[in-house]
């Protein structure tokens, strides 16, 4: 269950903070929950892939870090979406 903790968390903070992000990047359109899951995890697997860590130090912070990414992730998803769905 701990291997898929990360995973989890990027598709959960990809839910919750990505059509928060999504309007703030001024995405009109709001991909909803399963767009911000996907948006969530495709950010966390990028983030890692690059290297990325926003914080770093105990395991609290990792699993916050996920959790970030994953808002990052859904939210640039919305934002890209909305700009291809502009009417």
């Amino acid at each position: 269950m701990e291997q898929f903790l990360p995973l989890i968390l990027n598709g959960v903070g990809g839910a919750i903070l990505g059509p928060i992000v999504s309007k703030l990047l001024g995405g009109k359109l709001s991909t909803g929950t399963l767009g911000g899951i996907i948006g969530g995890l495709a950010g966390g697997f990028g983030m890692d892939a690059a290297g990325l860590q926003m914080l770093g130090g105990s395991d609290i912070m990792s699993h916050l870090n996920n959790f970030l990414q994953g808002g990052i992730g859904g939210g640039a998803l919305g934002a890209l979406a909305g700009l291809v769905l502009k009417k």
